[in-house]
């Protein structure tokens, strides 16, 4: 093992101990708080039930505060509402720490609403119901490699189609380009030439059961940009993708 890959291990094993810790505080903070925010849950009539503009901005503030503790980073409180409007509003947040603790922030509070909603077994689209974020997991799970969809944001999962890019439905096999790397057996980068988009693929045939999706999705950020180098070269070549 080279001088880079140690250092490159390093950074991963005390990342996923920072995300560790803030998961567990998202956790007692479901535990002490959740039952006080689900009474205060108004679901829209038609999924989404709860889009992420509509989360509550005092619920984000608490939680975002206490996991700002744990990590050490004191920020003033306009400081994050502020953020949180640009957050909301599509704008890039600077600050790698604020943005880092608000996602998970994020995703503690949908996932607590997750709870709490509707029966959905039948929903088959490609945007969650829950909270209306778009799919970017694909998990294929066993014993047959059933096919369905894992919402990163606040963790929903409901079936899809066992064929056909998540990003904009197309369903011919030859525009889906499947992307794969020896390191990370399992998962795989599928790079759809008719949209220019690409999702991650986790055969849960060959993978832990107490596999962490979204920690999965975060350590093999190789796989995505080989898939944007993969595509903006096929653009190049072919001009086929836009």
């Amino acid at each position: 093992m080279n001088k880079m890959e140690i250092v490159v291990d390093k950074t991963m094993e005390e990342a996923y101990q920072t995300y560790s810790l803030l998961n567990e505080e998202v956790a007692r903070w479901q535990n002490e708080r959740g039952s006080y925010w689900t009474e205060e849950l108004n679901p829209a009539e038609t999924a989404p039930y709860y889009p992420l503009v509509d989360f509550p901005e005092r619920v984000i503030i608490e939680l975002w505060k206490r996991l700002n503790r744990v990590i050490g980073v004191l920020v003033p409180e306009s400081v994050l509402r502020g953020t949180w409007s640009e957050f909301i509003a599509g704008k890039p947040v600077a600050d790698p720490e604020l943005v880092s603790c608000l996602q998970i922030t994020v995703s503690g509070i949908a996932h607590l609403f997750n709870a709490s909603g509707p029966d959905l077994d039948k929903y088959e689209g490609t945007g969650c119901p829950i909270c209306g974020e778009s799919a970017a997991l694909s998990l294929l799970t066993p014993p047959y490699g059933k096919r369905r969809l894992h919402c990163t944001l606040c963790r929903h999962e409901w079936s899809m189609t066992s064929v056909g890019c998540i990003r904009c439905g197309s369903g011919d096999a030859s525009e889906q380009n499947y992307l794969t790397s020896g390191e990370f057996p399992g998962i795989e980068v599928v790079a759809c030439e008719a949209c220019g988009q690409y999702f991650k693929e986790l055969d849960l045939r060959l993978l832990s059961a107490a596999t962490d999706y979204i920690w999965e999705d975060v350590r093999t950020l190789p796989l995505n940009y080989a898939a944007e180098q993969w595509l903006a070269e096929h653009a190049k070549v072919y001009g086929k993708v836009q």
